[in-house]
């Protein structure tokens, strides 16, 4: 016999150390969608569809398609109703209406939410086409402009974090299958192109509070877009993605946080009657969870914790 049993604790903290134990003594690794920290592309695109599968075994099929097109897959508050017994992310709520907001119900809203990312209209159609199990609710399709600039004329992304803190932790009071995921908030806003463009230069920039040729702040421009759109809490801020409509003069509006409430509402309630209101139709979108990531086998697919594990 051994001169020193194992007793029960050495048992118990050698198969700890190996990570054998059960789901409440290890955490498994925590993945991301790519497409959440991709660099901006020429075009760009979101569409929001109703899921019409009937029960979790379709709803799976649904995902498994979906998870082989290379979008970024979200599921907005809808999804988590009586039909499937999914448990919704804690702060996954129906967007609600801002201030200036004239939503129109058509455009706002979906049970999945994909956002396709490409160089090319052809990729992004493939990314976005039909599915047996979803029906299109809304599309929006954008397309860069030159030198990364918003409609307006700005660059597009300035004020994002350095290092972005948009992804739910296991500290985090939400479901466990939430880890590795992040909340993303689409904005679809019309712009009033014709009366922004009889502005000057100069009121432009006291309007945004930068610089049009080369981004740098102004001083002293307390109410400007940017100063009132920063948040005090650097754990608070968003990760913001852009592009202008390629239909009508519009901008696609995205960002990503680990609290839609701390991070775009607050940014909102901020912005609240700020001088670029006037120029500004915000009139669809919605509040969605982007999906963890997968871990590379398989029989992994987006969303694959969320449908089994509920």
């Amino acid at each position: 016999m051994d001169a020193h049993p194992l007793t029960r604790r050495a048992f118990i903290t050698a198969v700890a150390a190996a990570g054998l134990v059960g789901c409440g003594t290890t955490r498994p690794a925590a993945h991301h969608q790519p497409g959440v920290l991709a660099h901006s592309t020429p075009v760009g695109a979101v569409a929001a569809f109703d899921v019409t599968a009937r029960d979790p075994a379709e709803l799976a099929a649904v995902l498994r398609a979906v998870s082989s097109r290379g979008a970024t897959v979200a599921v907005g508050a809808s999804l988590f109703d009586d039909r499937f017994g999914l448990h919704r992310p804690r702060r996954l709520t129906v967007m609600p209406r801002f201030s200036g907001d004239v939503l129109e119900p058509a455009r706002c809203h979906g049970d999945l939410l994909l956002q396709a990312l490409g160089d090319t209209q052809g990729e992004l159609d493939a990314m976005l086409a039909p599915l047996p199990g979803l029906t299109e609710r809304w599309r929006v399709d954008g397309r860069q402009l030159p030198e990364e600039r918003n409609a307006f004329g700005f660059e597009e992304g300035q004020g994002n974090p350095a290092t972005p803190q948009v992804w739910v932790t296991p500290e985090d009071d939400e479901p466990a299958w939430c880890v590795g995921g992040t909340y993303l908030v689409v904005r679809l806003i019309r712009l009033a192109m014709p009366t922004w463009d009889h502005k000057s230069t100069e009121d432009q920039e006291r309007v945004f509070g930068r610089r049009k040729d080369n981004g740098a702040e102004l001083a002293g421009m307390i109410g400007s877009h940017v100063r009132r759109a920063r948040p005090e809490n650097e754990a608070h801020k968003i990760l913001r993605r852009g592009y202008p409509f390629t239909a009508e003069p519009g901008q696609l509006f995205i960002c990503y946080q680990r609290d839609p409430e701390l991070g775009f509402a607050a940014t909102q309630r901020r912005l609240a009657g700020e001088e670029l209101e006037k120029y500004v139709l915000p009139f669809g979108g919605g509040y969605f969870f982007a999906l963890p990531g997968v871990d590379g086998t398989k029989e992994d697919y987006l969303g694959r914790a969320m449908v089994e594990g509920s």
